[in-house]
C-alpha cells in the first residue's frame, strides 16, 4: 500500500475498544441490581405511649380533684329550710341556684379540660394517640369524678343531707342537674389535642448509627 492511499490499515486503527468490559473480579454477572434500604417503620404501640396514657390519666385526674373543690366553692347555694318531721323546702322562688351549679360546672369542667390539652401538647405532644387516650379517658372519669365528689362533699343527696341536717333555714348544694355537660371536658381536650396534633411533625426516628449513614 503506497503512502497516498487514504485507506487505513487494521494495525493503524486508534478508535475506541467496542467490545464488552470485562467484570471485575469476583463479581456476579447474574446478581439482581443491589435495591434501595427500605426505612424502618415505627411500631403502632411503644413503652413510652403506655407510661404517657397511664400517667397523662393520672395527671387528669388529679385535676379532677382540684376541680371538684373549685365547683363546690363556686357554685351558688339554694335557700331551704328542714322541718322537724325531715321534710326540706325551697325558700322562695329561687331557680337562678339550679342553673348557677350546672353553669359553674360546664365552666370548670372546660377551664380543666382547657389547661390539661394545652400542657399534655406542651410536655408530650409527639405522643398523639397516648395524649388523646388520657385526655378523652382522663377527662371523662375526672367528669363523673367532679359531680360525683362534688355531691359527696356536700351532704350527698337531698334525702342523705336531711337526714343529718339540723331543724332551720340551710343553704343546699345542687347537684349537677344537665347530665350532658360530663361530656364537656372530654370534647375540649380532645379537640384541642386533635388540632395540635396536625400542627406537629412527626418524631423523627431514633435510627442506629450504621443504620442513618
Amino acid at each position: 500500500m503506497s503512502d497516498a492511499d487514504p485507506t487505513p490499515s487494521a494495525h493503524s486503527w486508534t478508535g475506541a475498544y467496542q467490545g464488552p468490559r470485562p467484570a471485575p473480579y469476583g463479581a456476579d454477572l447474574y446478581a439482581a441490581p443491589p435495591s434501595a434500604p427500605t426505612p424502618p417503620r415505627r411500631p403502632i404501640i411503644e413503652i413510652a405511649d403506655v407510661w404517657t396514657t397511664v400517667l397523662g390519666t393520672v395527671a387528669v385526674l388529679l385535676v379532677g380533684v382540684l376541680a371538684t373543690f373549685v365547683w363546690v366553692w363556686l357554685a351558688p347555694r339554694v335557700p331551704v329550710t328542714r322541718d322537724a318531721q325531715g321534710g326540706v323546702s325551697i325558700r322562695g322562688f329561687y331557680p337562678k341556684g339550679f342553673a348557677g351549679a350546672d353553669v359553674t360546672y360546664l365552666f370548670v369542667t372546660v377551664a380543666a379540660g382547657v389547661v390539661c390539652a394545652v400542657v399534655a401538647a406542651i410536655v408530650a405532644r409527639h405522643r398523639g394517640l397516648a395524649v388523646s387516650v388520657a385526655m378523652g379517658g382522663g377527662g371523662l372519669l375526672s367528669s363523673l369524678m367532679v359531680a360525683w365528689l362534688g355531691r359527696w362533699l356536700t351532704g350527698g343527696p337531698i334525702a342523705r343531707w336531711a337526714a343529718g341536717a339540723s331543724v332551720g333555714d340551710h343553704h343546699l348544694f345542687i347537684q349537677l342537674q344537665t347530665r350532658p355537660f360530663i361530656v364537656a371536658w372530654p370534647v375540649v381536650a380532645l379537640a384541642i389535642t386533635f388540632v395540635v396534633a396536625l400542627a406537629t411533625q412527626d418524631r423523627p426516628l431514633d435510627l442506629p448509627r450504621h443504620a442513618a449513614r
